[in-house]
C-alpha cells in the first residue's frame, strides 16, 4: 500500500473511521486504552482491511528512521491522570484522560514539584501511554490533518508499533504548559517557554529525556514538548 498515492475511496474510509471514533470517544471513558479487537467492532470490513494495510506499512519508506519496538498489549499497571486544564484564550480546556506508567508518573510529579519551586511554572501531560491501536487514529488523524501528505505525517508521528507512547520502558510524554503552548499551529512555540529552556537543564535528573532533538537522527520532526521516560 502506498499512502503517497491514496484513492478518493480510501481518503473517504479513513474520514469514516475518524467520525465513529469520535463518536465512540463520547462514550468510552479513556480512549487511550483502545484496543484492537474494540477498533474492529467499530469499523466496516472495507474499513478495516484498509486499516490493517495502513498497520502493516513500513514508516521507513516515507523517511521514518526510529526502530520498531512492537505492538504488544495494553499493561495492567497503568495510572489515569484526570481534570487537567489548561488555559486556551479566555477559556478552560480539558485535556482527555491520560494512561500512564506509575514509575512514569511518580517520577513526573517529582520533576514538576522542582519545576515549581524553581520558577513558579508547571507543564501537562498532553499524551502519554497510547495503545497500538489508539496511536493508528492519531497518526490516521494526522494524516488528514496535513491533506493526506505521508511523508510529513510520518516526520510528526509514528505509526502503530514505532511510537515511544505505547512503549513503557521508553514512556514518552507530550508536555504543554498551563497557557496551552504548544498547538498544532504553533508548535514551535513550546521551545521558546520558560518550561523548556528548565527541562534542558534539568529533565534528565529525572530521567526524562528529549526524543526528538533538532536535526535528529530518526527522520522526525523537532519536537521540543516530547519528552521520553528512561530508567
Amino acid at each position: 500500500m502506498n499512502l503517497s498515492q491514496l484513492r478518493k475511496n480510501e481518503k473517504a474510509l479513513i474520514l469514516s473511521v475518524l467520525r465513529k471514533i469520535k463518536t465512540h470517544e463520547k462514550k468510552t471513558k479513556i480512549l487511550a486504552g483502545i484496543d484492537f479487537k474494540t477498533l474492529r467492532t467499530l469499523t466496516t470490513k472495507e474499513e478495516w482491511k484498509l486499516v490493517s494495510a495502513i498497520i502493516h506499512i513500513d514508516p521507513r519508506q516515507y523517511g521514518f528512521k526510529g526502530p520498531y519496538y512492537g505492538i504488544t498489549q495494553v499493561p495492567k499497571n497503568l495510572a489515569v491522570i484526570r481534570n487537567q486544564q489548561y488555559h486556551k484564550g479566555r477559556n478552560m480546556k480539558k485535556i482527555p484522560p491520560q494512561l500512564i506508567p506509575k514509575s512514569a508518573y511518580a517520577a513526573y510529579q517529582i520533576l514538576l514539584r522542582a519545576m515549581k519551586e524553581d520558577i513558579s511554572k508547571t507543564v501537562l501531560i498532553e499524551s502519554a501511554y497510547r495503545s497500538p491501536a489508539y496511536q493508528l487514529i492519531v497518526f490516521l488523524y494526522y494524516l488528514r490533518y496535513y491533506r493526506w501528505d505521508a511523508r510529513k505525517t510520518c516526520s510528526r508521528v509514528a505509526l502503530s508499533g514505532y511510537s515511544e507512547h505505547g512503549f513503557p520502558p521508553r514512556q514518552a510524554l507530550d508536555f504543554i504548559t498551563a497557557n496551552g503552548i504548544p498547538s498544532d499551529t504553533n508548535l514551535s512555540a513550546f521551545a521558546k517557554t520558560e518550561e523548556y529552556l528548565w527541562l534542558c537543564k534539568h529533565a534528565n535528573r529525572f530521567h526524562f529525556y528529549l526524543s526528538y532533538p533538532k536535526q535528529n537522527k530518526w527522520g522526525m520532526m523537532f519536537e521540543p514538548w516530547h519528552w521520553s521516560f528512561r530508567k
